[in-house]
Formats: C-alpha cells, structure tokens, sequence
C-alpha cells in the first residue's frame, strides 16, 4: 500500500507540474500575473513568496492549478485585497483577458502541449536507457499484465514465471499461450513461482470473439536491442504519436458505441501505478508516459472548465470578432466544473466497488 501511494504521488506531482508549468511559462512571457503555482489541491502544506507569485504544494496530490489575475472575473463577494490586486493588474494590463486571443491560446494550449513534450522525453530515454523492443521473450516469465483482465483479478503479476497450466507442464510462452486459448470461459489451475514460492492460482480465459480463442490478458517480456540517443528520439517521438492515435481511436469507439466505455478514476490509477511499482521502473515510467498522453488528450476535449473548453471560446471569439461576455463565460465553466467533480465522484466510487 504504502509502495502505490508513494508511487502515485510521484507520477501524478510531475505530470501535474509539467502541466501547469506549461500554463506558468508562457503566462510569464506574455506578461500575465501569475498570482500563484500550486501543485496539488486543498489546504497548503508548504508556500514561498518569490516576486509577485507563491509558489506552494497543497495537501491532497490530485491536481493542482496556475492562478493567473483575469481568468475568473471578481465581484463583490471576493475579498477587498483580492479587488484591489486585480483592479492594480488591470491598470496596468496584465489581466489574462486582456491579452490577444492568440496569447490567451497560447497560454491554454502550451498546458497540454507540455503533456505531449513529457510523453515523448520520457519514452525517449525508456528507449535510450532500457533499448527498443525487437520481440518477445519465449520464456514462460509474465512480462506485462492488462489492467481489469482476467489475470489481473486473479491477482498474477508481472515477473511471475508459470511452469504449468492444469498441472501440464510449459516450457515457452507459445505452448502457455495454446492452452491458455483453448480454453475460452474454463477455470484454469496455473502453477506459478513468484519470489521462489510455488503459488497455486486459478483464472478463467475470456472469449475473444474475433478470434474464437481464451484470453488472460498477459504479455511475455521483450527482448531489447540498444540504440543510440539520436534513434531514441525519433523512436520517443514515434511513441508518442502512436499512443496519441490510439487513445483517440479507443475514445472515438467509446463514443461511437463500437466498445465499452472503460474509465479509470484516482483510485484505479493508483493501483495501476503501484503495480508498476512493484514490477520496475521501466513499467512506471512507461505507464507515466502513456498518463500523461491521456491527460494532454483530455484536457484539449471541448467541455466547459478544460482547456480544450477555454480553446473553444477563444475560437468563437475569433469568429464573431469581439469579446463573450466574462461572466457568461465563467458561468458556463462553472457548470462544467461540478458536472466534471460530479463524473468524478461516480468514477471513484466505481473504483472502489470494483476493487473492494
């Protein structure tokens, strides 16, 4: 437990910090006031004044935001000095909604973007450091493990080594991956060695119905060739288009009803990330990649609170040639804002009905 939530804090803190660092940067060179970066949410733990901006990590490790003066408009309920700090920005024309629309775009869209420049660094020293995959180990060691897959709930893990299935013996993974197939919907009795103990455990193969065979959700290892910096690159680069195509592709299916829609909340993630953990590095830094792939993805979605949502605006502000009324805006975000907790609370309330 304490290896997930240590882990979770991890690769949640940087992929929310390299987020909002997006936001901060150009923020900064547009000469918006950035009043405060905050990694994290709730009470603050830790805050330092440094010029005009506080910097401070917040108490719960889920988010975190870069409060930029004009992104919300003020009225009479906020505080007399939060007025007077925005009026004293507005003098001086360093409100966010002061700025061009392409500024504004900039600012919004560099938060995302930053996600993508993260996913492709990080593969790209997975490949630098680990090597490229060339194919798959035939050893019968378990290499990967598919997140809500029958091996997964029959609690298999990565590094497992399975010497036999329904007490058969298996010398390669093409001769585990046969018996594992033929038996679609029939519990299986694997016998596996984990840590040097023996463990009996027992999983039922899902029907894949395209190819009429039994599946567990298991990958065997990959062998890994080196290669040099240069080669990393473009294979990062190429990584990250690839995850990028899918994870569109899968939400695009979702959408269309061609596949169920499958949504983890924190409390999946975690669990996932501490799996990972448990596993290598190499599969937490693979899996922070993918994250933050999934969190550029998310963020450029056209609904009200998200970035992509703000880019909308803009465009239609674009479009009519003058500004959308302020609070009219900051209404519509408002409402995305509680439908977005609300989705939350749903997803990790499933969470923990699935896992308990």
């Amino acid at each position: 437990m304490l290896t997930t939530i240590i882990s979770f804090i991890i690769v949640i803190s940087i992929l929310v910090f390299v987020h909002e660092f997006g936001h901060f940067i150009v923020a900064k060179k547009t000469g918006v006031l950035v009043e405060e970066f905050a990694v994290g949410m709730g009470p603050q733990i830790i805050g330092k004044q440094r010029g005009e901006t506080l910097y401070s990590i917040r108490l719960l490790p889920l988010g975190g935001y870069c409060k930029m003066t004009g992104e919300f408009p003020v009225d009479d309920e906020d505080e007399i000095e939060d007025v007077e700090h925005y009026q004293q920005a507005y003098e001086n024309e360093r409100c966010l909604f002061q700025k061009s629309v392409f500024e504004r775009a900039a600012v919004i869209f560099t938060g995302p973007l930053m996600n993508f420049i993260l996913a492709m660094v990080v593969f790209s020293l997975i490949f630098a450091i680990f090597g490229v995959p060339v194919s798959g180990s035939s050893s019968t060691v378990i290499g990967t493990i598919l997140p809500d897959r029958p091996a997964q709930k029959a609690g298999l893990q990565a590094n497992d080594k399975i010497l036999s299935v329904n007490k058969e013996g298996v010398d390669n993974w093409s001769e585990l991956a046969k018996k594992i197939n033929n038996h679609p919907g029939e519990e299986l009795t694997l016998t596996v060695k984990r840590n040097g103990n023996i463990e009996k455990i027992k999983v039922t193969p899902k029907k894949d119905p395209k190819r009429d065979v039994g599946l567990i959700g298991i990958a065997p290892r990959l062998i890994r060739e080196k290669v040099g910096i240069f080669t990393s690159i473009k294979y990062g680069f190429k990584q990250t288009i690839g995850v990028t195509v899918g994870i569109i592709s899968g939400v695009w299916r979702m959408i269309t009803g061609q596949m169920a829609p499958e949504v983890a909340g924190p409390v999946k993630i975690a669990q996932i990330v501490g799996d990972a953990a448990k596993a290598s590095i190499l599969k937490v830094l693979n899996l922070m990649a993918i994250l933050s792939v999934n969190l550029g993805i998310l963020n450029l979605l056209p609904f009200p609170a998200l970035d992509g949502g703000r880019l909308a605006f803009l465009g239609i502000e674009l479009i009519r040639g003058k500004e959308i009324d302020p609070e009219k805006e900051g209404f519509v975000h408002f409402v995305g804002l509680v439908l977005l907790l609300a989705l939350m609370v749903v997803i990790v309330y499933k969470d923990i009905v699935n896992i308990f």
